[in-house]
């Protein structure tokens, strides 16, 4: 007879004898409050100011790569990473040095930095060619200065040396009245400069969160100061609660703190910020490439019936829209047991997957329901039709505000209901333990997954070393405990139930962890004193909660070694821990249909994209309620301009009657739907452009979406702008933000000469315009001298092979491009297949512009790459065009252009000099044209 698992039957385990070590060492003692499951509210840490340390140096030893410091019964250690990179850290006497999951490179990895040491009665100072680092040789405190001897920062040795309060690490420093601050990870705040506002990190399912909430899914302790000596970064590699006071108290000081473990973090100077996070990606590591369908639209909903799921990917196709993924939320799961099916989802699997190009996600949970067998029968699917969105019209929009403005409950945002989830009682503490007993009826199906994981005791424990229970999305679940690499590898292996069904990506869902109980700050996750891990990595979950969901990502990223070892992984994440980009993709949870929540998007994801995560997005329209017509255009204008772009939606059951029950851009009615069209389309024109950004974010960590200051920083006026963007090097997305509003100001940065993309009107910097801007048009802005690399518009990404790359070409004097092409799906690039091509196009002031292409690598033989036409932004048509003794033919149409080589036009209907040049042209191509340049228009047409 097959045994079966009885829920709650109690016995001892293994890791009892670890969780009392736990109780009684340094870790259990710090902080020693320990919220429990039946507590409302996760208590936030607080420092005694009155009970700071007062650490003075007493000596010092020269290190290999620093200095150790005597502290008493601490010690201190300086070490240098780089010339431009230091590690500090404060330790009981004899401890080890901390680095947490997130560091990719450890210390042992880097070579230290030639340095030298001078010692004085006032200080000890290590001078590396770029960054001095300097300790205070009395009270204990660091300052780093640059090579002029600028103080770049320094601690703020008012409040006392930085070290301890009650066991938590702290730090003071100086901060500068202009200095502005960036990065924190997800920040649900309005503003882009986080200088005067508190910031913490403690990872908690905020539904329809809103800009006074706390912390949000993510956390990420790094951040950028930016000042007139340049930018540096800090990153406070400490996974416990930790709170960040920036200049809140004085515009003298800011401050760092966290409720345990170990004052230890990492300085990095730019000066420039690309450098810093150039930097800090060495340490915690880089994204790795995505699949080029991961970049296309992916289109979701929660609680979509099996034909709604093929209706929608089949209307996409049916309408041109272009589509490349859908995502099956839990729905799919048989009564939410996660890595099985009900049969109609699996079914409308398969059917999903027979239109053309359409690729899969599947959410998956931590949470294991607690039972030893499931019936295959039961219908957990809504009774429910798929409604008709044709009658939406102009009801309501589903901003819980009734005008539409700014309206947080306290500073302008929006909130909705206090519970994301119908019927989530507060379910208290669970009674402990889980055990193997009974049968399993003849007509139910054996749940592997959780016999498993209770036969090799894989579960995260109850203080007592007894099995957590809670609640999630199953009445009595239990979690993973992914803080071990058996039950990471264990977890990575139950993929196969997704893959064998044909799933190609994996949504890593509720790893807050989410577990449900009301309260009024949504803290719905395990007690604090809960334990992971086993032996000398037992750790208890108020150290280890911010990592929950890394580790998640870090098994569901194994899985793909394990069955897809040969395609590139597509993970998507709602919380990480810094280095999380290393795994997975991130969207910033629970939104909300608003006008507030469409602006707030911005400066959530630039500040993500400063904290080394390029691969953001968020649920395009909102995910809570649904929006009018004219928030969703304007949202979807947004969207096809954010590194991931999905729409995603609520239940339909949770909306007000009269609103509409899907979320597409059918919905809204044609002009909606012909916005939503357009501006997709032109995303995916420009995938070369965007594709090419994604390689340089994996290879250096930066940004695909950039605030202006990334790019400006020596312009005073970027400093606190987050309505705009870059996106990309090159293109400048202003977006309406405001309901009704047909127009918007632009600010165009100093120092570049810049040309409306739409228009082909050419500006100044250094101005702020005023842009007209009815509902179908986003403001779009090129800095000169540059080349954006596009195609023709597919329905999906790999609908048609790269034959013809356009160049849009914006110059005055030169512009270079290096394109980088591979096969899009593989890890071959990783093994050097594929192919860079430098571009070069310059301008003569006696009217000869000159277009020349260099292969640097050529390892990606299969590509069908044959031409590329040159699409020059000019009003006037070259006399003629030749490379070296072979003259171009001119011809009287753009089309004609495009598809012969060695043809060129002067287009009026594009107003654009194109040039059709082989791709195996090794002369140079010139142009000859009679005068000095004139500026083209781009009509808006030639978009789709």
């Amino acid at each position: 007879m097959s045994k079966k698992l009885s829920r709650f039957a109690t016995r001892r385990t293994v890791l009892q004898t670890s969780a009392a070590l736990l109780a009684g060492s340094a870790l259990a003692s710090s902080s020693a409050r320990a919220d429990h499951y039946d507590s409302k509210i996760h208590y936030e840490p607080e420092l005694d100011e009155d009970n700071l340390q007062e650490l003075s140096v007493r000596g010092y030893d020269v290190l290999e790569d620093g200095v150790k410091v005597d502290l008493g019964e601490y010690e201190g250690y300086v070490r240098l990473f780089a010339e431009d990179m230091a590690r500090v850290s404060v330790l009981e006497r004899g401890a080890d040095e901390y680095e947490s999951r997130g560091i990719a490179k450890g210390r042992t990895e880097w070579d230290a930095p030639e340095f030298t040491v001078d010692a004085t009665d006032e200080r000890i100072a290590l001078e590396t060619a770029t960054i001095t680092a300097e300790i205070n040789n009395g009270r204990f405190g660091v300052r780093f200065r640059d090579a002029d001897g600028t103080v770049i920062n320094e601690d703020y040795l008012e409040k006392g040396s930085p070290g301890y309060e009650d066991g938590k690490p702290y730090a003071y420093k100086k901060t500068d009245e202009d200095e502005a601050f960036y990065g924190f990870g997800e920040q649900p705040g309005n503003e882009l400069d986080k200088r005067g506002e508190k910031l913490e990190h403690w990872n908690t399912d905020q539904y329809a969160y809103g800009a006074d909430n706390d912390y949000v899914y993510t956390s990420i302790p790094f951040f950028v100061g930016v000042k007139d000596v340049g930018a540096y970064g800090i990153f406070f590699d400490d996974p416990y609660h930790s709170v960040f006071e920036m200049a809140t108290e004085s515009d003298d000081y800011y401050s760092f703190f966290a409720d345990g473990g170990q004052l230890t973090y990492y300085f990095a100077y730019g000066p420039e910020i690309e450098g810093v996070l150039e930097r800090y990606t060495e340490l915690t590591g880089t994204m790795e490439l995505p699949p080029k369908w991961g970049l296309g639209l992916h289109q979701s909903k929660w609680e979509y019936t099996p034909e709604e799921i093929v209706e929608t990917a089949e209307t996409y196709r049916e309408k041109g829209i272009p589509l490349d993924a859908m995502h099956f939320d839990i729905d799919y799961m048989n009564e939410y047991r996660v890595f099985t099916w009900d049969d109609e989802y699996r079914e409308a699997l398969d059917r999903v997957e027979s239109v053309p190009g359409i690729r899969t996600v599947a959410v998956n949970d931590p949470g294991v329901a607690a039972v030893e067998s499931y019936d295959p029968t039961a219908d957990d699917s809504l009774d429910d039709s798929s409604g008709d969105e044709s009658s939406y019209g102009d009801e309501s929009d589903g901003d819980t505000t009734d005008d539409g403005a700014d309206g947080d409950k306290s500073d302008g945002d929006d909130s909705a209901s206090d519970t994301p989830y119908a019927e989530s009682p507060d379910t208290g503490t669970q009674e402990d333990g889980v055990s193997l007993t009974t049968d399993i009826p003849d007509d139910h199906t054996r749940y592997d997954v959780y016999i498993e994981g209770t036969e090799n005791d894989y579960w995260v424990k109850n203080a007592d070393g007894e099995t957590f229970v809670g609640r999630v999305w199953p009445d009595e679940t239990v979690w993973p405990d992914f803080a071990r690499s058996t039950v990471r590898s264990w977890w990575a292996e139950q993929h196969d139930a997704l893959f064998d069904a044909g799933i190609d990506g994996i949504k890593n869902d509720m790893a807050e962890p989410a577990v449900f109980q009301e309260n009024e700050k949504y803290d719905w996750t395990m007690p604090v004193d809960n334990v992971h891990g086993t032996g000398d990595e037992t750790m208890r979950h108020a150290e280890y909660h911010n990592m929950y969901g890394f580790d998640m990502a870090r098994a569901a990223r194994e899985a793909y070694d394990v069955y897809k070892p040969d395609q590139r992984p597509f993970l998507l994440n709602r919380n990480l821990y810094a280095g999380g980009q290393r795994y997975a993709a991130l969207w910033t949870g629970d939104n909300v249909s608003s006008w507030a929540h469409l602006r707030k998007s911005i400066p959530m994801q630039l500040n993500l994209g400063l904290s080394g995560l390029p691969f953001v997005g968020h649920d395009i329209g909102g995910f809570v309620g649904r929006p009018s017509p004219e928030l969703f255009a304007r949202w979807m204008e947004l969207g096809a301009f954010v590194p991931y772009c999905r729409n995603h939606a609520d239940s339909h059951t949770k909306v007000a009657d009269g609103e509409p029950r899907n979320q597409h851009p059918w919905t809204f009615g044609e002009d909606v739907e012909a916005i939503s069209k357009k501006y997709l389309r032109l995303r995916y024109r420009l995938l070369p452009y965007l594709y090419n950004e994604f390689r340089e974010a994996s290879e250096t960590g930066k940004p695909v979406q950039q605030p202006l200051v990334f790019h400006f920083q020596d312009d005073d006026r970027t400093r606190d702008i987050d309505d705009q963007f870059m996106f990309g090097d090159d293109l400048l997305i202003a977006p309406v933000l405001e309901a009704g509003a047909t127009a918007r100001e632009v600010y165009l940065p100093d120092g570049e000469q810049w040309v409306d993309y739409w228009s082909g009107e050419s500006y100044d910097g250094g101005q702020t315009l005023t842009v007209d801007a009815p509902l179908d048009h986003l403001p779009i802005f090129v800095r000169t001298d540059s080349i954006v690399p596009m195609r023709e518009v597919q329905q999906y990404t790999g609908e048609q092979p790269l034959t013809t790359l356009v160049l849009d070409a914006y110059v005055d004097d030169e512009a270079t491009y290096s394109f980088y092409e591979d096969d899009g799906e593989s890890r071959a690039y990783e093994d050097g297949e594929y192919n860079v091509t430098d571009f070069t196009v310059s301008a003569t002031p006696g009217g000869v512009v000159t277009f020349e292409r260099e292969s640097v690598v050529r390892n990606y033989e299969d590509s069908q790459l044959s031409s590329y036409v040159l699409q020059l932004n000019r009003s006037d048509a070259p006399r003629k065009v030749q490379a070296a003794s072979t003259k171009y033919e001119a011809v009287d149409d753009a089309a004609t252009v495009e598809a012969e080589p060695e043809t060129f036009t002067y287009s009026e209907a594009k107003d654009a000099v194109l040039v059709h040049v082989p791709a195996d042209e090794d002369e140079t191509v010139k142009l000859f044209f009679n005068g000095k340049n004139s500026r083209r228009g781009n009509p808006e047409n030639e978009s789709a």
